[in-house]
C-alpha cells in the first residue's frame, strides 16, 4: 500500500447566503457544501437566541471563529 497515492478530493468553495441564494435553497432544497452567513444575519440570528442556554457557545463560535469540534470540548 505503500506505492497508492489517492487523488485529493476537490475542497468546496464557501459562498456567502445571499438573498438569491437562499430563494434558490428555498425553492429547490439545494445548498452549497459551505455557506456562510452575512454579519447581518449573524447578528440576527444571535439576537434571536439570546437566553438559550447555548447561546454562550453560538456567541462564541460566531465572534471567535471556533469549529463544531473546539465548541463541543469547551467545559
Amino acid at each position: 500500500m505503500r506505492g497508492v497515492e489517492l487523488p485529493t478530493p476537490p475542497k468546496p468553495h464557501p459562498v456567502v447566503w445571499t438573498p438569491a441564494r437562499i430563494k434558490e435553497w428555498q425553492a429547490t432544497g439545494k445548498r452549497a457544501p459551505v455557506a456562510v452567513w452575512t454579519a447581518a444575519q449573524t447578528a440576527h440570528f444571535l439576537a434571536n437566541i439570546r437566553g438559550e442556554p447555548l447561546y454562550p457557545a453560538f456567541h462564541l463560535a460566531a465572534l471567535r471563529g471556533l469549529r463544531r469540534g473546539e465548541i463541543s470540548g469547551l467545559r
